[in-house]
């Protein structure tokens, strides 16, 4: 780590009077260490993109996100379409910072910071997950995890300005009025375990988990995923029925993880999901790192190429 760009969301999360007072705080912490650093701020969403793109092309050999998944999403995809080298890294200052949990980096902006120093780069394959835009398919590389189905309609349903004042508490708000819903739409999803079997059932909810650990009420939720493991730890959940969307969450929030009918773990490197015909599963939605993506159908994998992540 030489030249450092600090890449930040100057509109996103809490606390915004204090975002920049922070930047400027990390910035003089590690020209402190005798390192060139330089601030950029995101101008609209997906902007982080063609920024990190910008800076690796100029030098930088790291790019450090001072927000939350969904900008690191956007610079690893930056990364990943410059096929550089250069590192990424993550302080903690979104709504949702689940790579940063998952990297042990502590809460306080600063403090991570400075722990990233003693981090190293590793290589990472990333996941690639392809759906249906609005102009057509499109692609995207994530990081920690990526959901179809009732997962992603909770991003679909939760208002910018509501994520913005309540952070991660948003989602629960949401997800409390979901379940005053009856069911959910069910689609077809076919898989591919670390095996080679091919499956398929149909489902309601299919997420691909990386990360290892879990932030907030999740903290106790161990489901053997790892950033560094080339699969993922699926979630099926082959049934419509609420409430046991909600038995699975309290089993593993608690950390008893009592199982749960019609909801199974799996290992897989591949996934895909399609509708059962026109009408409404054809307008189920797909998310990855908390991102809004595009609709069925929707094809998951691991990505061949990989990018340098500051690890412990």
């Amino acid at each position: 780590m030489k030249k450092v760009l600090l890449l930040y969301n100057p509109s996103s999360g809490q606390r915004r009077a204090r975002r920049a007072e922070t930047i400027s705080r990390i910035a003089e912490l590690y020209r402190s260490h005798g390192l060139q650093v330089e601030q950029c701020a995101t101008t609209h969403a997906g902007s982080a993109i063609a920024q990190t793109e910008q800076a690796v092309s100029v030098g930088f050999d790291t790019v450090i996100v001072c927000g939350g998944d969904g900008t690191a999403n956007e610079a690893v995809n930056g990364l990943m379409r410059a096929g550089s080298e250069a590192a990424l890294g993550v302080v903690p200052l979104g709504s949702g910072n689940l790579l940063a949990t998952d990297l042990r980096l502590p809460v306080n902006p600063l403090a991570a910071a400075n722990t990233l120093l003693r981090y190293k780069p590793r290589a990472i394959r990333p996941g690639l997950i392809s759906s249906q835009g609005g102009s057509g398919p499109q692609s995207r590389y994530f990081i920690v995890a990526a959901g179809v189905g009732a997962d992603a309609d909770l991003m679909y349903r939760t208002a910018v300005e509501v994520k913005e004042r309540w952070g991660r508490k948003a989602y629960f708000i949401e997800m409390a009025r979901m379940t005053l819903r009856p069911t959910f739409t069910m689609f077809h999803v076919e898989w591919r375990e670390n095996g080679g079997a091919e499956r398929s059932a149909n489902i309601a909810l299919v997420m691909a988990i990386r990360a290892q650990r879990f932030p907030g009420m999740l903290r106790r939720v161990r489901l053997g995923s790892a950033l560094t493991q080339s699969h993922y730890r699926l979630l099926l959940f082959k049934t419509d029925r609420v409430t046991r969307f909600l038995n699975y969450f309290a089993s593993v929030a608690s950390g008893f993880n009592w199982s749960v009918p019609d909801v199974e773990v799996a290992s897989a490197d591949w996934f895909r999901c399609t509708p059962f015909e026109a009408g409404p599963a054809a307008h189920i939605h797909s998310e990855a790192d908390g991102e809004l993506l595009g609709r069925l159908p929707v094809e998951v994998s691991i990505a061949e190429k990989s990018f340098q992540l500051l690890m412990p």
